[in-house]
């Protein structure tokens, strides 16, 4: 999961040029794709946890 940092303009200026509205959903889905990316990595040790209890 270790990305390269770059930095998109394009991305920048159309977060810039968003509604609080809209902004808020895109954060909403950026946190829901981090979560699932999160939770495939993790997935043998969150089932893991979850037998052993």
């Amino acid at each position: 999961m270790n990305k390269p940092l770059s930095f998109d303009y394009n991305e920048e200026f159309e977060q810039q040029l968003l509604t609080e509205e809209e902004l808020d959903k895109v954060k909403a889905k950026s946190f829901i794709n981090l979560l699932s990316e999160m939770f495939l990595k993790y997935e043998s040790e969150i089932e893991k946890t979850i037998i052993a209890k």
